[in-house]
C-alpha cells in the first residue's frame, strides 16, 4: 500500500518577512502621507472659502445697503420672501437666509432654501456646508473668547479636529485661539485649548471655531 508522499512545510525566510514588512511600512506610509494630505487641502479650501464669503459679504453691502438675511427688502429685490428687520445686524432666524440672499444676488454659487427647524437650527439646505461635513454660519450673535460684542462673525464648523483649526489660524492670523482673526468659539476653551492659550492639538478634539471679518 502506497501513502503520499508528505511534503515538509516551509516556512518564511528572512528575506520573504523583510519584504512584506517593507511592502506594509510603504503601505502604512502611503495612507499617512494620503491622509495628510487631504487634511492639508481641506485647510486651504476653507481659507479660499472664507476669503470668497467675505468678498461676497462685502459685494452685497454695496449694492443693497444691508447685510444678507437682514435685508428689509428682499421680497422686493428679488431675493426670496424672507427678509429682515434692517437693523444692521443678522440675528435669530435672519441667519437661515443669508446664503439664500447671497446666492439669489449671484455673489455666491449654490442652490439654497431659507428656514430653520422646529428647534430654531438652520436647516441644511440653507446653509453653506463646510470642508469638515459641516455647516458655515454668519452672524452677529457668535462670540469668540476676545471678539467684541456684536462682531460680524463666520462659524467655520462646529466639528473640525483643533489641528486643522490651528493650521488655519496659522494662516489667517497669529495662531492664538484666544483672540485675533480666528478663535476658538467661546465655551469652548477647556475643550480645545492649553492652559498656555495655544490649541490643544495633543488632544486631538473637534472643535468650533469662528473667523472675525468685523
Amino acid at each position: 500500500m502506497t501513502h503520499p508522499r508528505k511534503h515538509p512545510q516551509r516556512g518564511f525566510s528572512l528575506l520573504e518577512l523583510a519584504i512584506a514588512l517593507a511592502v506594509l511600512a510603504i503601505l502604512a506610509g502611503g495612507v499617512l502621507k494620503g491622509r495628510e494630505l487631504l487634511n492639508s487641502a481641506r485647510v486651504q479650501a476653507t481659507i479660499t472659502d472664507i476669503a470668497n464669503l467675505e468678498t461676497a459679504l462685502s459685494a452685497f453691502q454695496a449694492r443693497y445697503s444691508a447685510l444678507p438675511g437682514d435685508f428689509i427688502a428682499a421680497s422686493a429685490a428679488g431675493l426670496s420672501n424672507s427678509g429682515g428687520n434692517g437693523n444692521g445686524l443678522i440675528e435669530g432666524d435672519e441667519t437661515c437666509n443669508v446664503f439664500t440672499h447671497l446666492q439669489l444676488s449671484g455673489f455666491i454659487q449654490g442652490d439654497f432654501t431659507g428656514g430653520s427647524d422646529e428647534s430654531g437650527n438652520c436647516t441644511a439646505s440653507s446653509t453653506m456646508g463646510n470642508q469638515f461635513s459641516g455647516q458655515y454660519l454668519l452672524s452677529n450673535q457668535l462670540q469668540g473668547p476676545n471678539s467684541r460684542e456684536n462682531a460680524m462673525a463666520l462659524l467655520i464648523g462646529e466639528t473640525i479636529p483643533v489641528a486643522q483649526l490651528a493650521e488655519i489660524d496659522r494662516k489667517l492670523d497669529d495662531g492664538n485661539p484666544l483672540r485675533g482673526a480666528v478663535q476658538v468659539l467661546r465655551g469652548e476653551e477647556d475643550l480645545c485649548t492649553t492652559e498656555a492659550g495655544q490649541w490643544d492639538e495633543a488632544q486631538g478634539a473637534d472643535c468650533a471655531a469662528l473667523y472675525i471679518i468685523r
